[in-house]
């Protein structure tokens, strides 16, 4: 079979490999869609691992279809149609107890082999058991790989609930930002501000449904609820100031281990905002987003403008690293012919 293979930002490779061999407990799957993640094309989250694994496949925005399944499996069988997530919380520990799942140590655990980005996946035993989610009649492939994306947006607005009534500055009109805007107009945002220096990207979010696109040199409005949505420093440092009275601030991209921002103690302390962060998608996250795109509550297949197979992975990889003529979801399709 065909693998995509991250060796380093500017070393993205197709290879072949043999398709991977199963366990009486775990299952094969031929993967029909999977988008490219943010987090895929972030050189320092990345290349470390790359480095020491000598190339690794990060493809986890899945959904496939099921084509073998292990002697011991009997609640799946080939044909079946899945969302598979690649890691999942332990459900035991404090973080997970408390409700903070993807706090939990076990989610940086991956249980799938190698990756979205390949023909075909081996879906590790725990991986069957907590990790594979029925794909709805109606949905398609397409669709179904937004599971995973809009589950973490799922979680970073239940962290900043109520939504409905308030008003929101969103930072970043990416993939991230847009599936943020169109979840608050779904819960009922107030209105809906965008924040980003493309104005590309700022028509993207009035289309997503953003009240207004705010170029990030201009003068913000204050909101309820603020979002970043973005890497960018200068962002997560503007967006500290525009957090509005016992309002909430959800950072929900960083910029690499060694950045750090400063800000006002004083002032925070007298204007008693939450600061919030919100990192992947627990299973009751994904379940929603499922459930959110099943009955067209959100809309996520507007967002894709970009379609490749897995021999064009390089291509696709690089086009989402660096995004350019309106670009927004790109999508990988290994077995497009």
């Amino acid at each position: 079979m065909k693998a995509g293979l991250y060796c380093g930002h500017d070393d993205v490779r197709v290879e072949e490999r043999s398709v991977p061999r199963i366990g009486p407990h775990e299952v094969l799957a031929a993967v029909k869609a999977c988008g490219i993640c943010g987090s895929d094309t972030m050189r320092w989250y990345r290349e470390p691992a790359a480095g020491e694994k000598g190339g690794i496949n990060t493809g986890h925005e899945i959904a496939a279809q099921i084509v073998q399944v292990g002697e011991a499996i009997t609640q799946y069988k080939a044909g079946d149609r899945v969302v598979v997530t690649h890691h999942f919380p332990c459900m035991k520990c404090v973080p997970c107890r408390d409700g903070n799942e993807t706090a939990c140590e076990t989610m940086h655990e991956k249980h799938i082999e190698p990756g979205g980005f390949a023909e075909y996946i081996r879906i590790l035993e725990p991986g069957v058991s907590r990790g594979l989610y029925p794909l709805p009649e109606n949905m398609t492939y397409e669709q179904g790989s937004f599971a995973e994306p809009l589950g973490c947006v799922v979680r970073s607005l239940r962290k900043t609930s109520p939504m409905e009534g308030h008003t929101t500055l969103i930072f970043g009109s990416g993939l991230a930002g847009l599936l943020h805007i169109k979840l608050a107009h779904a819960l009922g945002a107030k209105k809906i501000f965008a924040v980003d220096t493309n104005e590309s990207r700022l028509k993207a979010a009035l289309k997503a449904g953003a009240d207004e696109g705010l170029h990030a040199t201009e003068k913000l409005p204050c909101a309820d609820r603020v979002f970043v949505c973005t890497g960018s420093a200068a962002a997560a440092e503007t967006a500290l100031e525009c957090v509005d009275r016992g309002g909430n601030i959800l950072f929900f991209a960083a910029d690499g281990p060694d950045k750090k921002i400063c800000f006002n103690l004083t002032k925070f302390w007298l204007l008693q905002p939450a600061i919030t962060f919100s990192y992947g998608a627990a299973p009751r996250d994904m379940r929603e987003a499922l459930e959110l795109i099943r009955t067209g509550e959100v809309r996520v297949e507007d967002l894709i403008t970009h379609r490749f197979g897995i021999d064009q992975f390089p291509e696709a990889f690089r086009l989402a690293a660096n995004p350019r003529d309106g670009s927004l979801k790109v999508i990988v399709e290994p077995h497009r012919k």
